[in-house]
């Protein structure tokens, strides 16, 4: 493996649903993995070549409400920098996005929330907001 590199770009759905399947996410049909990687705000790619090697996106508004999604770095490049590189890409959209007072959130698995932490984020609830809330799947 040579160097991998930071790309903003939409990455294929095909390409999308092979990241998820790599990494054991639930599958997305081909319909859903289009629509969503079309619907971000941001989309910053780490790519080696034409592979998609991770992902790091953001919904929302683009003004107010703002949410990180998908920050996906395939298991092979695992600890070497690369979830730093694709969160520092995300936040530099943010600082030329977000208006004053915005609202920023992230809602990382279980276990990686100190990864977010190095960034800044804080643990729900810490005064000002509650534990934080998800609605499960309406199927």
């Amino acid at each position: 493996m040579t160097n991998p590199t930071l790309v903003e770009d939409v990455p294929s759905a095909a390409e999308f649903i092979e990241l998820r399947r790599i990494m054991g996410s639930p599958e997305v049909s081909q319909e859903a993995a289009n629509k969503t990687v079309t619907g971000a705000l941001f989309t910053v790619c780490l790519r080696e070549e034409a592979r998609l090697l991770g992902i790091a996106r953001v919904v929302g508004d683009g003004v107010l409400y703002f949410y990180i999604s998908d920050v996906i770095v395939s298991p092979e490049l695992r600890g070497r920098g690369y979830g730093v590189l694709l969160m520092e890409a995300v936040l530099s959209y943010l600082r030329r996005a977000a208006h004053p007072g915005a609202m920023i959130v992230v809602v990382p698995l279980k276990g990686r929330e100190t990864f977010y932490e190095h960034f800044g984020f804080k643990r729900c609830p810490d005064g000002r907001f509650g534990v934080g809330m998800y609605l499960p799947a309406l199927l």
